[in-house]
């Protein structure tokens, strides 16, 4: 509380951010620096290589930064967004996937396509959401589906594109594939929620992970990939063959969220145990777990990914306030709102020293950060 009652001295003293103000002119000059990169072709960002300018995850990205953010400070890009949805309208296959398939991540883009079309027009674009939808459900890993038993670390979980050469199953593509059935209407207790659970629980350091191999610490956090194909963080061997995988903070945040979409209530022991290790590691300083004694920066790594899964997974929770082990109080939106006010460029817009997972990418970046603002503004309403 002491530390609590410094901040606010500080705020009524001018020294820190000191009312929502900042924020809602923070988000506005970002979604301006956002319309002055649009692509021609109403798209946002660039793909390395590519022969068209303009990426429909990033696009989807964009959208919903704009949808999310408050009705006046949206209002003067009605023209963007509608050039930004025809785009995303014409990037649709007859399968039902959004995006160029030989671009690959397939999941990843039908998932921010559904989020941005059910957030800005979801009547007018029903038969696109529901054939996106009903593609991305197809993605899903278990035995009837992709031919993945239950007994594989990858069951229940989304990865890329179920046409890559293996199970790839991770937190993040998952994370964004049921918050995107969610915004497209499918209900909670939907057998791909149910089989979601599995991998979720799998994905996470408690005693409801039933994986064979994986040791259990108890620490209440998740990490990306319980089979270990693509783990980002630090992996333990155990002389008995066993394994305990390191725990970070944009997963742990991702899992809570998905927990709650996939309809666990907050008396739920496993959402107790994320509950707990967020309490445990709040902060808005890194996206801790990644970093490591032989690379402190490593925590740098996917800070606005973190930023934006953060906002999501605290809204998804439905409280204002997140009470750490020292007692301190944390009112999050107000924490993140200074964070992101604090750490914009002076031209307007935000951007990772970090380069990991394209977070040198200002526009991407940008997104992130609006989007996080937008949510975090409207939960303070």
């Amino acid at each position: 509380m002491r530390f609590r009652s410094l901040w606010i001295s500080l705020c009524l003293a001018g020294l820190l951010w000191a009312g929502p103000e900042h924020g809602r002119q923070a988000l506005a000059d970002g979604l301006a620096f956002l319309a002055s990169t649009q692509n021609p072709n109403g798209s946002f960002g660039v793909i390395p290589g590519a022969e068209e300018a303009g990426d429909v995850g990033i696009t989807g990205l964009v959208l919903k930064a704009f949808a999310d953010a408050p009705e006046d400070l949206r209002a003067p890009y009605a023209l963007a967004i509608e050039k930004a949805l025809d785009y995303l309208q014409a990037a649709a296959r007859e399968d039902g996937a959004i995006g160029d398939p030989m671009q690959g991540l397939g999941n990843y883009r039908t998932s921010m396509g559904i989020l941005a079309l059910s957030a800005l027009d979801a009547e007018k674009y029903s038969d696109l959401i529901a054939g996106a939808r009903d593609w991305l459900m197809a993605n899903q890993f278990h035995e009837g589906n992709l031919d993945v038993g239950r007994d594989s670390p990858h069951f229940g979980g989304f990865g890329y594109d179920k046409t890559s050469s293996k199970p790839d199953a991770d937190m993040s593509n998952t994370q964004y594939a049921l918050e995107a059935l969610i915004a497209a209407g499918v209900p909670k207790d939907s057998e791909v929620f149910q089989r979601a659970l599995v991998f979720l629980q799998r994905s996470h350091d408690s005693e409801a992970n039933d994986l064979p191999g994986i040791k259990v610490e108890g620490s209440g956090g998740f990490f990306y990939d319980p089979a270990l194909s693509r783990n980002k963080s630090t992996v333990t061997e155990h002389e008995d063959g066993t394994v305990s995988v390191a725990p970070y903070a944009s997963m742990t945040y991702a899992g809570l969220k998905s927990m709650i979409y996939a309809g666990l209530d907050k008396e739920d022991p496993r959402v107790v145990a994320a509950i707990d290790w967020i309490r445990a590691h709040y902060t808005l300083e890194e996206n801790y777990g990644l970093g490591t004694r032989d690379d402190p920066a490593g925590s740098q790594q996917g800070l606005y990914y973190y930023y934006g899964t953060f906002a999501r997974a605290l809204e998804a929770y439905g409280e204002r306030v997140i009470v750490g082990d020292d007692g301190e109080e944390h009112v999050w939106a107000e924490d993140l709102i200074a964070k992101l006010v604090s750490v914009q460029k002076p031209e307007k817009f935000w951007q990772n020293e970090n380069s990991r997972w394209w977070e040198q990418d200002p526009v991407l970046v940008t997104a992130y950060a609006c989007q996080a603002l937008g949510v975090a503004l409207a939960h303070l309403d």
